[in-house]
C-alpha cells in the first residue's frame, strides 16, 4: 500500500512561507553551514565560496538540500553565471533568500 498525502496537506504553504526575510536568510545559512560542516556562526557574511570550500559538487547538494527543506525547485542555470569562488556568502544567501522567498 502506498502512503498517500491528503489534498489538505499538499495545499499548506511551504515551510519558507512562515518565515520573516531575516530568518529565511538565517535557515538558509544553516543548511548551507550543515552541508559544510561548519557552525553557523562560524560564517560571516563577508566569507566567499572559496573560503567556505564550497565547490560545484558540494554547492550542488546544498541546492538540492534547500530545496527539500523548503519544497521549491531552484534552478541552477539562474545563478551560474553568479557561482564564482570569489562570491560572498552574504550574497548567495541573499539571492536564494529571494529566489526561495518568490516560490511561496
Amino acid at each position: 500500500m502506498t502512503d498517500v498525502q491528503p489534498l489538505s496537506s499538499a495545499l499548506q504553504p511551504s515551510p519558507a512561507a512562515r518565515l520573516s526575510p531575516e530568518d529565511l536568510g538565517e535557515a538558509i545559512k544553516n543548511v548551507l553551514a550543515t552541508r559544510i560542516r561548519v557552525a553557523p556562526d562560524r560564517l560571516p557574511d563577508s566569507l566567499t565560496l572559496e573560503d567556505l570550500g564550497l565547490d560545484s559538487l558540494l554547492l550542488a547538494e546544498s541546492l538540492v538540500a534547500l530545496e527539500t527543506r523548503f519544497g521549491v525547485v531552484i534552478d541552477p542555470l539562474r545563478f551560474a553565471e553568479r557561482l564564482t569562488p570569489g562570491l560572498p556568502l552574504g550574497e548567495l544567501v541573499a539571492e536564494l533568500a529571494g529566489h526561495i522567498g518568490a516560490a511561496r
